[in-house]
């Protein structure tokens, strides 16, 4: 009995481990990732209890504290959820880059055949202008996605809170908290639910954004070797030669159709995308405007405005607006490097218009009709251009064109008026139009059409840009005039300057801007700008080395243009305060002597954006500035002693200009205080240029340093035989009566030596004007010699 119970017990040991056993192996077998979910349970249940025990257990008011902060950090993660503005408007633009793109994308499929250069080049301005947004859309859209995964990680990391996980298993924490416990659950599925919406959200832009990106990127390289193989085909034969039998026309009318529809999506686009370019260039105009008026109102309220007919700048008083308009017109490919052919043409069109107002009060009828016919043959020339391929009667109407084209330059070169602004580059700019219209001749007979028409249009368009500067720069110059004729008329200086004096000085840079601004339009107009532009762009900022220094040329041309300009505006921005330097200009010298200032100060504030500007890092200028040291010290020192000498007379200002001086052997006015040297003008009108240094280390004699006073003496010898009471009483009551003596001082009769009947006498007396002492020394001993002899009293002296 024994044994055999003891057997059933050894049958069910052995059935138990051999249970256990397979239920651990299948365990494993199946899910070994639930196997250390389970282990991670309880070490995390372990945590738990042993961080949250009887001994440290949470309160009730640490319970609600902590549920309060979770409910804040909710409403956080909430109110941070919320997209941008700035993503939803991308958003939505997406819609139109999407637009541009598959306009881009049927256009080279549908009108492979028949786009030219021209079309290339607009498709791919609006294929860039698109990559552009692209790039900035998804820069936008990966940052709210990066955001919003962060939040999302921060909501999950809530259901490890081990404090909540105690309350859930605290019954009594559980129930008192019930109502707080299920508004956090529905507020958690909630945020849980807004931030996947705003994830997929963001996903669709990026999507989207990627996809479009992909595409653009296809096309762009499709677009550049069609403009590679156009370029080389531009100057291959198209057509038949001419006098060859006429073909028939080949011309789709959807071709045509495409060039504007092209045009007009690329001009649309690039104004949506150049506001800010547009809105600097009218603020620029506004200012010019404001600028002419205001001085046109001064001049009336002062009864001055006919003065201007002295320096024939009459027209830009009378006409304001369109001198505005013009200014505006011209400076527009400064702003815009990067315009489509159809908006140069367009910018070109508004300014003719500018123009012919300006032009109409300026010309004479028969040169006018010049202009009329130029401005005729520009709407020619910009309608021709739309023709795809050109029937036989199309082509003879353009070689008529271009003949007329030639003749119209030929004759306007003629009869182009001697004081035209730069009358020489309209000239050059003429010849070149009959030689681009005699090349377009040919290129027509030939068959080569695009290359015919790119030639015609570019000729008048290179004519009426340089009438457009030629205007320009004669704006200018009549804006500079006023405004010193101006400045001086509110000084109270009525008299005339020299008008060429100014014109000469201001007239050179603006013949770089004409140059650069023509250059660009000619270019533009030739398809040819962008390469040439980005090959001076590559070459300038090409990253060069010098031993251990690392420059770019780009650097180098920036830092010579600022230093050149703060030079410029330094030496002549007294011209706009009215200070041309004349000798009629004098009684504004001390005006002079504020100048000098802000002409240090502008130096200074060039030379630091010239630094600035030129990437050189601040150390290593210190390390040549060190080694400059050491010949500034040895070769330099009288250049630096003059600088510094200068600055210290513009602050220190022992002297101003317009004071009466003596340094050493020279006496006069001071005329200018410059960095290395000041000028004196002597009283018989010479010119002494003193450098500053010797300038401090002489004694100076300042004559109108505080004041205007100077003491006056006279000698006189008087024969009469009136007692000396008398006769300095008669004196006296003479002086205080002459013009400019200064009557607050007494003047002083001092009796030197006496003879029978005769007085040698010393006479002093103050004069109110420094500069007016001789002529009332003068005065006054003309007035004594009148009134003595009335008198009956003799005078010798």
């Amino acid at each position: 009995m024994t044994r055999s119970l003891n057997q059933i017990v050894s049958v069910v040991f052995l059935a138990l481990v051999l249970s256990t056993t397979a239920h651990s192996s299948y365990g494993q077998d199946v899910s070994p990732k639930d196997s250390l979910s389970r282990k991670e349970r309880k070490r995390d249940r372990s945590r738990s209890f042993t961080l949250f025990s009887d001994s440290a257990s949470a309160t009730q008011a640490e319970y609600m504290l902590h549920l309060e902060s979770i409910f804040q950090k909710i409403d956080s993660i909430q109110s941070e959820s919320t997209l941008s503005a700035e993503v939803l408007v991308y958003g939505q633009q997406l819609d139109e880059s999407d637009s541009v793109i598959q306009f881009v994308n049927k256009s080279l499929v549908k009108y492979d055949q028949t786009l030219n250069i021209r079309n290339i080049e607009m498709l791919k301005i609006l294929l860039e202008g698109a990559q552009a947004d692209l790039r900035k859309y998804n820069k936008s859209f990966k940052a709210a996605y990066n955001n919003l995964s962060k939040l999302k990680d921060e909501l999950r990391s809530m259901r490890k809170d081990t404090l909540l996980r105690q309350m859930f298993r605290d019954s009594t924490a559980r129930k008192a908290f019930m109502p707080q416990l299920k508004d956090l659950r529905a507020s958690r599925r909630y945020t849980d639910s807004l931030l996947t919406t705003k994830l997929s959200t963001v996903n669709g832009f990026k999507s989207k954004t990627s996809g479009l990106a992909i595409l653009s990127s296809k096309l762009m390289n499709k677009l550049n070797k069609q403009l590679s193989s156009a370029s080389k085909k531009v100057f291959a034969q198209e057509l038949h030669y001419l006098w060859q039998a006429p073909e028939k026309p080949v011309e789709k009318k959807e071709g045509v159709v495409a060039v504007f529809l092209e045009e007009q999506r690329a001009l649309n686009y690039y104004y949506a995308n150049s506001t800010e370019n547009r809105f600097v260039r009218w603020i620029i105009g506004l200012v010019f405007l404001f600028w002419i008026v205001r001085n046109v109102r001064t001049l009336k309220r002062k009864d001055k405005l006919e003065t201007l007919a002295q320096y024939d700048i009459m027209d830009i008083a009378r006409q304001p607006i369109a001198a505005s308009f013009a200014v505006i017109f011209t400076l527009a490919p400064l702003f815009d490097l990067h315009a489509p052919a159809a908006y140069v043409q367009l910018v070109q069109f508004m300014s003719l218009i500018a123009l012919t107002f300006l032009y109409w009060k300026q010309w004479t009828k028969r040169v006018f009709y010049f202009w009329i016919a130029i401005v005729v043959l520009f709407f020619l020339f910009t309608l021709s251009n739309h023709i795809l391929v050109p029937t036989f009667w199309q082509r003879c109407a353009m070689l008529v064109l271009n003949f007329s084209a030639i003749a119209v330059a030929l004759l306007f070169r003629k009869a182009l008026p001697e004081d035209t602004q730069i009358r020489g580059f309209i000239r050059a700019v003429l010849i070149l139009q009959i030689l681009l219209n005699a090349l377009a001749i040919f290129c027509n007979i030939t068959g080569r059409m695009t290359l015919s028409q790119l030639l015609g249009v570019t000729s008048i368009l290179a004519v009426m840009q340089a009438l457009s500067l030629s205007m320009f720069v004669k704006i200018m110059l009549e804006a500079v005039v006023m405004q010193i004729h101006t400045s001086r008329i509110r000084q109270g200086i009525e008299s005339p300057f020299q008008a060429a004096k100014v014109i000469s000085n201001f007239r050179r840079p603006l013949l770089w801007l004409v140059v650069v601004i023509w250059f660009i339009v000619f270019t533009t107009n030739l398809n040819i700008y962008d390469t040439i532009f980005d090959t001076i762009a590559d070459f300038l900022a090409t990253v060069r080395s010098l031993g251990s220094i690392t420059f770019t040329f780009g650097s180098i041309l920036l830092f010579i243009f600022i230093i050149w300009l703060a030079h410029f505006l330094q030496r002549y921005v007294s011209y706009f305060l009215g200070d041309t330097g004349d000798e009629e200009g004098e009684e504004s010298l001390a005006q002079r002597s504020k100048l000098v200032m802000t002409r240090l100060l502008v130096l200074a504030i060039g030379y630091l954006l010239a630094v600035a500007a030129s990437g050189v890092p601040v150390d290593k200028i210190t390390i040549v500035l060190g080694a400059l040291g050491v010949g500034i010290g040895l070769g330099l020192q009288n250049i630096v002693n003059n600088f510094v000498s200068g600055v210290i007379l513009i602050f220190d200002r022992p002297l101003k200009v317009g004071d009466s001086v003596e340094v050493g052997a020279h006496a006069g006015r001071v005329k200018e205080i410059g960095l290395r040297s000041s000028t004196l003008v002597t009283t018989d009108g010479a010119d002494v240029i003193i450098p500053n240094g010797d300038m401090l280390s002489q004694h100076i004699t300042n004559w109108t340093h505080s004041n205007l006073y100077k003491r006056v003496e006279l000698k006189l010898t008087v024969t009469t035989t009136e007692d000396k009471e008398h006769v300095t009483a008669i004196l006296k009551e003479v002086i205080k009566s002459a013009e400019h003596v200064l009557k607050k001082r007494e003047p002083v009769v001092l009796l030197e030596t006496t003879k029978e009947n005769e007085y040698l006498m010393n006479v002093y007396f103050w004069c109110e004007d420094f500069y007016k002492a001789d002529q009332t020394k003068s005065e006054v001993r003309y007035l004594i010699y009148q009134e003595l002899k009335q008198k009956g009293i003799g005078l010798k002296g």
